[in-house]
């Protein structure tokens, strides 16, 4: 009896390759957000450092307008960046979603495909039992007859 063999293995091969792309997308995805958290947590250590400064030399009475000025100069630049980086989070945020659900998608579709494998694989082998069986109950009952002429008995059946 020939083994089995199921003939969309390429399929199951490229469904995985599929996921492992959608893995990687994913993961990078992941960095990069967790990139822009880091960067968005050092701008608010930023601002509350600054913030500091400004209240410290207020406190101390040096605090001057040009001071003062490059103080707000930068205060403006830091929520410019970090407006920006909480977009590209929102932004990053959504890709993930859809990076998630492609992931998903490329997992199921891999998985009914060697489910389909495995029933083929079950039901291959049910057979082989079957025409196994089928082969000994045939030798058996030869033999048997072949063992009753040998003793000049004949089939009762």
């Amino acid at each position: 009896m020939p083994a089995f063999r199921f003939r969309l293995d390429f399929l199951i091969a490229l469904r995985r390759q599929r996921e492992e792309e959608a893995a990687v997308k994913l993961a990078r995805r992941l960095a990069s957000i967790a990139e822009l958290m880091e960067t968005i947590e050092d701008i608010r250590l930023k601002m509350a450092e600054m913030a500091e400064a400004v209240k410290s030399h207020g406190q101390m009475g040096r605090l001057t307008g040009p001071l003062l000025k490059l103080y707000s100069d930068y205060q403006s630049r830091l929520q410019k960046d970090l407006k920006k980086a909480e977009e590209l989070l929102a932004l990053s945020r959504r890709e993930e979603a859809k990076e998630r659900q492609a992931l998903t998608k490329a997992v199921v579709a891999r998985q009914l495909i060697e489910k389909t494998k495995e029933r083929q694989k079950e039901a291959f082998e049910s057979q082989a039992q079957y025409e196994e069986q089928k082969n000994l109950e045939e030798r058996s009952t030869a033999a048997r007859a072949r063992r009753l002429k040998e003793m000049g008995l004949t089939d009762a059946y």
